[in-house]
């Protein structure tokens, strides 16, 4: 049977199943959330942390972006700093980049139309731009900001985008505006500075306050992080980092869950009543196990993206070249997790992306399981990993490729995205399940609620997510996670 009929089958039968699912859920979803922290609550805890300021004004002739930037930068270390240090992600474009943004194996698919760069152009006097590909932005300080003092830095730069289907880039379709502002570092026993990488998602953010204003050609509708207060004017509280996606075809579908407002932005979409079900259940399941989703919008936008799903706060993509309709659902809520894993609670995903994409493939199998109209369980998901893993083993045996089973790798040490996958996604979702088969998954979840509660608007590491589950669960995991992480995945617990 030709493939294309096979999806469209597949998309008439789950629309069927689901429809009905949605009739009666209309409702009930809308009252799962009925603890939702409010504005003035998180504009108060909003306040012991940095502001970011950004106007924008995207020219569609030349492809680029004028940003002029505005931080409030707060000194959280103990230590008196004499600089204060960026990233520079647009630099990760250019031409014969050291740390480029894509694979050698993926430059086909994210470049459909062959290679084009891009890069970001500092017009800021007095600061110093260095680093392999030019992604470390430095601001000398007259005075040492002290601890708990603040300062205002302001920045003006341009991005050209690269014609790519990646984060930061355009397409005929979209423009997808991921990491693109001047992002600050973290300053955790000094400056933790990061070349970029294609293996996952090279970021390690504090939450900050964001204020930004987009000027752009008429006819563009702009799906963005944070509350519209004002035509193309964007505000959102403790989020930890801000994406925008522009496009003049896109079609919306929204929802209200509780207090926050759910809008897909698609393009090419056979079933989005399905979709937008999928992310407004998810959104609500979510919040309802764990601690509350506290934001007032949420922004799930179908663009050209060369991998399935990305990450942002309150925002995210999914690839329109997902076809499988029922991966395509699965990517919708993964990246909703993410919501709670990197985005609320934090952590390295440089050092420990283990921590954020397993919990992220975990909750998504537990969101299935505990959802049957989907037909797919957690036992079922955790066999595929299983499988993957062995498949992927098999193969590098064959041809004598070495391969690590080491999860404690920073991102870019993996020698290509399959191992960097294999690892962070399949190991690390069975590292949970492995705990949830000893304990229950209910009772998991209760421990990953209690987990979020303590760490929320922080970071998390390996040490204190092992001890937050100890904790809870009233096991010793220490020698378990240890062997685990370090290679040894047939350890008991």
């Amino acid at each position: 049977m030709d493939s294309k009929i096979k999806r469209r089958l597949l998309a008439i039968m789950l629309a069927g199943i689901l429809t009905v699912v949605i009739a009666l859920s209309a409702v009930s979803i809308g009252r799962v959330l009925n603890q939702k922290k409010p504005l003035s609550a998180l504009q108060a805890a909003a306040q012991d942390y940095g502001t970011i300021k950004l106007d924008c004004n995207y020219s569609e002739e030349n492809h680029t972006l004028a940003v002029n930037q505005t931080t409030t930068y707060i000194n959280h270390s103990t230590q008196n700093l004499y600089d204060i240090k960026f990233h520079l992600f647009g630099n990760a474009y250019r031409e014969n980049a050291v740390f480029p943004a894509v694979a050698t194996s993926e430059m086909e698919r994210a470049y459909p139309d062959g290679f084009d760069a891009g890069y970001t152009k500092v017009t800021t006097p007095h600061v110093i731009i260095n680093g392999a590909d030019e992604t470390t932005l430095t601001v000398p300080l007259k005075e040492a900001l002290a601890p708990a003092a603040s300062i205002e830095i302001n920045l003006q730069y341009t991005i050209k985008l690269a014609r790519i289907k990646h984060r930061l880039g355009y397409t005929k379709n979209a423009v997808n505006l991921g990491n693109f502002y001047a992002i600050p570092a973290v300053y955790d026993n000094g400056w933790q500075i990061y070349n970029y990488s294609y293996n996952g998602d090279p970021f390690y953010n504090e939450p900050y306050n964001f204020d930004v204003t987009m000027t752009a050609p008429a006819g563009y509708q702009i799906a963005s992080s944070g509350t519209e207060v004002a035509p193309h004017h964007f505000r959102g509280y403790l989020l930890r980092d801000f994406a925008m996606v522009m496009s003049r075809d896109f079609k919306t579908l929204t929802r209200e869950v509780g207090n926050t407002t759910v809008t897909y932005y698609y393009l090419n979409d056979e079933i989005p009543d399905i979709s937008l079900y999928t992310a407004s259940n998810a959104l609500a399941y979510f919040s309802n196990t764990f601690i509350d989703y506290p934001y007032d919008t949420l922004s799930v936008v179908q663009t050209d993206f060369s991998e399935g799903g990305m990450e942002y706060g309150a925002l995210v993509y999914i690839s329109l070249d997902v076809t499988d309709q029922l991966q395509y659902q699965g990517v919708i809520v993964h990246e909703i997790a993410h919501q709670w894993w990197y985005g609320l609670v934090g952590n390295n995903q440089i050092r420990t992306p283990w921590i954020d994409e397993g919990l992220a493939e975990y909750c998504t199998a537990v969101f299935f399981e505990t959802h049957p109209q989907y037909g797919k369980t957690l036992s079922n998901t955790a066999a595929q990993n299983k499988s993957s893993i062995a498949m992927f083993e098999s193969i590098m045996d064959e041809y004598g490729v070495r391969y690590t089973r080491q999860m404690l790798k920073e991102s870019n040490a993996y020698k290509m995205p399959t191992e960097y996958t294999i690892n962070t996604y399949a190991r690390a979702m069975l590292l949970f399940y492995a705990i949830s088969e000893k304990v229950g998954y209910e009772n998991l979840n209760a421990a990953l609620a209690k987990y979020a509660a303590h760490h929320c608007y922080q970071f998390a590491t390996v040490q204190s997510l092992t001890q937050a589950l100890e904790d809870e669960l009233g096991y010793d995991l220490v020698n378990f996670m240890n062997n685990y992480l370090a290679g040894r995945q047939d350890t008991v617990l």
